[in-house]
């Protein structure tokens, strides 16, 4: 490969030793591509169940986050479409203030939808001239029916991640004390948008029935299309489990310090060993241990044969691992550590360094784990942040490829490494956590080796990469 190409080339250990020593800081502002504070927060936000957002600012950020996440959200978990409303602040309210503007959209809110919680969220406009969002979700609260909170989540506020979790200590003010212990019950935390792209209901279903198989019931998904029931008596579960521990760890900790609520660290549970360690996380906690070593037992002996596909579909050959948009970078080395237990090196394609910065607690626990495996950052990318319609980046994984005799390409159909493909991305509509992940990914790498040499569409790629 043309060394030059290449920003990084070693072990996540090394790259997150550079990030620590602030050696890999990308020249462009905004090369990581992320969300802002505001995009963020209304994320999680938008995950509880008949909450109307009002936005405090103007119309543009409502209609953007409304496209986003409130409308396919909606669509995606089955119920009925929730407003998005906004202030609509135009120059006069930041000449002269808003918040007037603001208690009557709260009003108005709360007497058009009948909702069960209001959220002001503020953004840059509002940030900037500093109108008193708290103040007047303290004086609605006791004119409307439904519950009022306010964020502090203007764009300039912070950087992505703050909004995730400032939007979890905010959503910690609707739970009530932990009182009488909920036998048999746990939460699964850190989900967002509804859910949906982040984390897709079959994902969580799986999780569901192998939990409900073990013995335990889950209260809720927070804040994954939870209800603000659900929310109140969260912290009476006897353990919280998060189905991402890189967004779970925040909020698990958060509750741990407040409630005492114990939170269970795992991984993802993807392939055997993670979907394993993942149910004994939660079972061992609850001293259900015995019953669940007899489910994950009769579970692995079902899908066998498709573990044995995996094994032989791997074995010997080096898994070319990128994911480094949707649906994120942990599952990325997740998925390494998946492919390393069935034969294959893995290699972690264009990690960005921003993204280590932002996740340092969840690659510090991925490497106190023992995972550790190479990674490769190109040029464009480090530069970029994001490979759509790239065609250097395209070129980049395109170089990489052709280095290795037995290469699979774990990742975005979007790509045309030349290589095997395995379809790991958000456009897939089924599960990929537990044993139906394991099914389901077999007969994609498969599909995926069995068609191998079959041409990729000329057009799509001319559309995608102009080439």
């Amino acid at each position: 490969m043309e060394s030059d190409r290449i920003v990084f080339h070693g072990t996540l250990a090394e790259l997150l030793d550079k990030v620590e020593r602030g050696e890999m800081v990308p020249r462009l502002q905004a090369s990581h591509a992320p969300p802002c504070k505001f995009w963020t927060a209304f994320q999680v936000l938008n995950g509880i169940r008949h909450m109307v957002p009002v936005i405090h600012g103007p119309k543009g950020c409502t209609y953007s986050v409304a496209a986003s996440y409130k409308m396919p959200g909606c669509e995606y978990r089955g119920v009925p479409f929730e407003p998005t409303t906004c202030t609509a602040q135009n120059e006069v309210d930041v000449v002269y203030g808003g918040e007037g503007k603001l208690l009557e959209a709260v009003r108005e809110a709360d007497r058009r939808y009948n909702p069960d919680l209001i959220v002001i969220l503020s953004c840059c406009c509002s940030g900037i001239t500093g109108d008193d969002v708290e103040g007047v979700a303290h004086t609605a609260s006791r004119e409307v029916r439904a519950r009022v909170l306010a964020i502090r989540s203007e764009g300039f506020g912070g950087d992505f991640r703050s909004g995730y979790e400032d939007a979890f200590r905010v959503v910690m003010d609707l739970m009530e004390p932990r009182r009488e212990i909920m036998k048999g019950y746990i939460n699964i935390i850190g989900a967002r948008e509804g859910p949906t792209y982040t984390e897709w209901s079959q994902d969580l279903d799986e999780l569901t029935r192998l939990l409900a198989a073990i013995g335990v019931r889950v209260n809720g998904v927070l804040c994954g299309g939870c209800t603000v029931e659900q929310l109140r008596r969260a912290p009476s579960v006897e353990l919280n489990a998060s189905w991402c521990y890189d967004w779970g760890q925040k909020f698990g900790d958060l509750m741990e310090a407040r409630f005492g609520v114990p939170y269970a660290r795992t991984g993802q549970p993807y392939g055997l060993a993670a979907t394993e360690e993942w149910a004994l996380g939660v079972a061992v906690p609850l001293g259900l241990e015995e019953r669940a070593r007899e489910v994950l037992r009769k579970e692995a002996e079902a899908v066998a044969p498709e573990l044995e596909t995996l094994r032989r579909c791997f074995e010997g050959k080096t898994a070319l691992i990128e994911i480094s948009e949707f649906p994120g970078p942990i599952r990325a080395l997740s998925l390494a550590r998946m492919t390393q237990e069935l034969g294959a090196h893995p290699i972690v394609i264009n990690l960005h360094p921003y993204t280590v910065k932002e996740r340092m607690p969840s690659i510090k626990f991925l490497l106190q784990r023992g995972q550790n495996p190479e990674v490769i950052l190109t040029k464009g990318l480090f530069a970029l942040g994001s490979f759509a319609s790239s065609s250097e980046t395209q070129a980049e994984v395109e170089d990489i490829a052709r280095q290795y005799d037995r290469a699979i390409y774990v990742g975005t159909p979007l790509r045309q490494p030349g290589v095997p493909q395995l379809n790991m991305t958000t456009i897939t509509g089924f599960p990929q956590y537990g044993f139906a992940g394991i099914r389901n990914m077999a007969r994609l790498v498969q599909s995926g080796l069995a068609h191998a040499s079959r041409p990729r569409s000329r057009l799509f790629r001319q559309v995608l990469y102009g080439d």
